[in-house]
């Protein structure tokens, strides 16, 4: 694991048992690009639950390597025996006539009966079972490591896309307000000219139907930013109310390198290689586990006991032991044989799926170049577009200020540099879009 993913997933855990965001937030709080970064590592509830995968994965291999080490118990018992009559004894007397027989009677047996072990056993030989549930350990923890760095990559890519999106919808309401005063400008105009003469009441109401249609999109543009903000509060566990004052715009950045630089890397640092990595060292470490079934396993034990089994109240023994004790499993109908095929086999079926998504990684990446390749060249293209409408619309408004040109001629430019620049809008942002799925795409964050 990556230092970087250590402290987050250390955060992350610590962080487990905080409440979900219930308390007050403030009225608006400022948002970059990197603080979203920040944020979402440290109040994903997704990401706690991967982190806490991890910590089991940790939890189980420290259990895994505790298989080497002596095992040592005590143990203690009492019990409570029917009281019984002590014991008469007689026999002639050798020594004279009287008395012709002599007796005398034992005490009678305890009814409490105690006993005690100290027992120590350590294993010597497993036949590699205790080494291959390390390594097994080893692995699956590798595997949550992975599947951690995986799950970081795929919500901070929710989170900038949801990003991206507020900022689209923001400068969406920015076009959709200017093409509204525009249209507000071109009806303050109509209705100056109506109420001179100059032109019929239908350029006023033409006008009016323009005024309304840019009212609409604004409504639409705002209303999809609020959306965006809603769900972007949701990903970093924050009151969904929240207002955000996001301080990015959508300028378009480059993605430096070349594609053969980013398939490498994509080669290396893909979390999902590394899981199947560790699936397939998990894999050929079942193999060694299955193989331990027809091993001998030796181990040796002591003990110390200590008790007055032989029911007198008053002899209390002790006595140690040690035992060394062989266990081989002469025949085990072949399910070791078949435990051993079945490990084999998932083995090479695992290599056969890492060598099918290193193919599906390295068409990703291309994938992801090619589609900035399209974005850059529709936001070039986007970009004159917005240009060309601009200078239309400014000469359409002067044209029918002038009484040269018609209404249609102005309410068509107007409209037609509202859409263009709707579409550089959503051009930055698809070339925003494809900058972050590269990077998605090489395993970087």
């Amino acid at each position: 694991m990556h230092r970087t993913t250590a402290i987050v997933l250390m955060a992350l855990i610590l962080t487990v048992a905080l409440p979900a965001g219930t308390s007050a937030q403030p009225a608006s709080r400022r948002l970059s690009f990197a603080e979203l970064a920040t944020t979402v590592m440290q109040n994903n509830l997704q990401l706690r639950a991967a982190a806490l995968d991890v910590a089991v994965a940790e939890a189980q291999l420290a259990q895994a390597r505790t298989g080497r080490l002596p095992q040592v118990a005590v143990s203690a018992s009492y019990t409570r025996a029917q009281e019984q009559a002590g014991q008469t004894i007689s026999f002639p007397n050798p020594f004279g006539p009287s008395p012709p027989v002599i007796s005398f009677t034992l005490p009678p047996p305890s009814p409490n009966i105690y006993a005690a072990r100290l027992a120590l056993q350590f294993p010597l030989y497993t036949g590699g079972r205790i080494e291959s549930q390390i390594a097994l350990a080893e692995a699956n923890l590798r595997g949550a490591q992975a599947v951690f760095a995986r799950s970081q990559r795929q919500i901070l890519f929710s989170a900038q896309l949801l990003y991206l999106q507020a900022l689209l919808g923001q400068e969406n309401v920015t076009a959709a307000q200017r093409a509204l005063n525009q249209a507000n400008e071109s009806l303050r105009v109509a209705n100056a000219r109506v109420s001179t003469g100059a032109a019929p009441q239908f350029e006023a109401l033409q006008a009016q139907v323009a005024v309304a249609n840019a009212e609409q999109e604004t409504v639409r543009a705002r209303t999809s930013v609020a959306t965006a903000q809603t769900s972007l509060n949701a990903s970093l566990n924050q009151a969904q109310d929240a207002s955000l004052e996001l301080t990015e715009t959508l300028e378009p950045r480059p993605v430096p390198g070349t594609v053969q630089d980013a398939i490498a890397r994509a080669l290396r640092d893909r979390p999902e290689l590394a899981e199947l990595q560790s699936r397939i060292a998990a894999a050929q470490a079942g193999i060694e586990l299955a193989g331990s079934g027809g091993r001998p396993n030796v181990n040796v034990s002591a003990g110390y006991d200590v008790g007055n089994s032989n029911g007198m109240a008053t002899s209390i023994s002790g006595g140690w032991s040690i035992t060394l004790g062989v266990t081989l499993a002469l025949y085990d109908g072949g399910i070791t044989r078949e435990r051993i095929r079945e490990a084999q086999l998932r083995v090479e079926q695992l290599k056969v799926l890492d060598a099918h998504t290193r193919q599906q990684v390295e068409l990703e990446v291309r994938q992801a170049w090619l589609a900035l390749q399209q974005a850059a060249g529709e936001l070039l293209a986007a970009t004159k577009a917005v240009e060309q409408g601009r200078e239309a619309a400014r000469l359409a408004g002067v044209r029918y200020q002038a009484g040269v040109g018609t209404q249609l001629e102005l309410l068509s430019a107007q409209t037609s540099l509202a859409q263009a620049e709707l579409g550089l809008a959503s051009a930055r942002f698809s070339q925003n879009l494809a900058r972050i799925r590269s990077i998605l795409a090489t395993g970087s964050l």
